[in-house]
């Protein structure tokens, strides 16, 4: 597309992103990050902007680094879920 105010449905920066950094849109989609909607374009998920703001923004490269992080990110929602309920 010529018209820099239009998008590019087939490469929007963070599918592509997602495909560069997890293996290709199959991988994607099996994860749930990028689905297909009823217009046949594939878009961006919930998880998959999880993703990239909560894993790729901090540099986390393994999957013990990604798990870290979700289990830490829970843990203190929890405790401020219980701190906020008393």
């Amino acid at each position: 597309m010529s018209d820099s105010n239009a998008f590019e449905f087939e490469h929007l920066p963070q599918i592509d992103q997602l495909a560069k950094s997890l293996g290709g849109i199959a991988e994607c989609m099996r994860l749930g990050f990028v689905y297909e909607n009823e217009q046949g374009v594939i878009a961006l998920s919930s998880a998959g902007l999880g993703f990239l703001v909560y894993v790729r923004a901090r540099d986390i490269t393994s999957v013990a680094e990604a798990f870290a992080a979700g289990y830490q990110a829970a843990a203190e929602e929890i405790l401020e879920s219980v701190g906020g309920a008393g």
